[in-house]
């Protein structure tokens, strides 16, 4: 495979979405063999401390891969046994089918178009025929899809997400991983290139002693609660992933399905953000399960989509960075 190629792969797999932008990948090339490794260094113990959202990010960035290498003139055939080992891994076979000539496909074109757009939305409604699309792009066996549009089903779950807020921010934990994560001004994110930048939370550049100051003493639960029911209210629907298998196989395969579904929310301008708190606290998780009547499913990303203008980049590391060097 040609060094640009690979490059164009491997960016488009890096620019997928992950908890708190971690970017909690590497990356392995021998020949036309791609190996996806979880960066365990870059884990949020407190937040998802059985490293489900972890998986789940690197099922984006397997879904990012495979979508890009199409593009690219590949067919690649996944291999997922590896995440049965000690050492898991996710390995993707490329097949030349094309190699060199471009391939126009929308979903490759919304890669780095896809964002996180963490704002209050203008309350449009959306057409039948895109939330048909979304609900056509989750496909996967073991993987649920739901979709809310009435304020009679949303409101429950805003009272989840609340409640969510409430006590994650009560946790000086949280709270504490979560400012290890912010990079609070301009040096900060030059210096990492990763984390939840202020320019994306729709904050000033500000020194880190301020941006702590302003998290422990103006970010309270109570506050958080009420911005997050805010924006929820701001948005035409939710939607909810959930697997049947509570695995780092089922955790990957969760990831693909919604990084699909997000890549296709693009192409149709639909922004979305995640309000993921009731699946981060095992209690709440357990009662959005029984409101639901999800049975034996694992609920474990909740957002909110609509329409609202985008919102600042998050940086991504340079692949130099995360593609790992020589044999493993």
């Amino acid at each position: 495979m040609k060094g640009p190629v690979l490059t164009r792969i491997l960016t488009a797999a890096a620019l997928a979405p992950s908890g708190h932008n971690t970017q909690p990948w590497r990356f392995s090339v021998e020949g036309e063999r791609i190996t996806i490794l979880p960066d365990l260094s870059r884990r949020l113990p407190v937040v998802d401390p059985d490293d489900h959202a972890l998986f789940i990010s690197l099922g984006c960035a397997l879904e990012n891969l495979v979508v890009a290498a199409r593009g690219q003139g590949y067919d690649a055939e996944v291999d997922d046994t590896g995440l049965e080992g000690e050492d898991p891994a996710l390995t993707v076979h490329l097949r030349s089918v094309g190699a060199g000539v471009s391939h126009e496909d929308p979903l490759g074109a919304a890669i780095p178009e896809r964002q996180s757009t963490r704002r209050s939305y203008d309350g449009r409604a959306i057409p039948s025929a895109d939330l048909r699309s979304l609900e056509a792009a989750s496909h996967g066996d073991s993987i649920g899809f739901h979709l809310f549009t009435e304020p009679g089903r949303i409101e429950p779950l805003i009272e989840l997400v609340e409640e969510g807020n409430r006590r994650q921010f009560s946790d000086p934990a949280f709270v504490e991983e979560l400012i290890t994560w912010i990079r609070f001004n301009r040096r900060e994110v030059g210096n990492r290139q990763d984390g939840l930048t202020h320019a994306a939370m729709g904050l000033p550049s500000i020194p880190r002693w301020l941006g702590r100051m302003v998290m422990e003493r103006v970010a309270t639960p109570r506050s958080q609660a009420r911005s997050a029911a805010r924006t929820i209210r701001s948005s035409a629907a939710m939607m909810l992933f959930t697997t049947d298998h509570a695995d780092p196989r089922g955790w990957v395969d969760l990831g693909r399905s919604f990084e699909r579904v997000a890549l296709t929310a693009t192409t149709l301008d639909i922004k979305q953000a995640h309000m993921n708190m009731p699946c981060e606290v095992p209690a709440l998780r357990e009662e959005l399960r029984r409101h639901l009547g999800l049975g034996g499913a694992h609920p474990l990303l909740l957002l909110r989509i609509g329409y609202a203008k985008p919102m600042p980049r998050s940086p991504r590391r340079p692949i130099d960075e995360v593609l790992v060097k020589g044999p493993r």
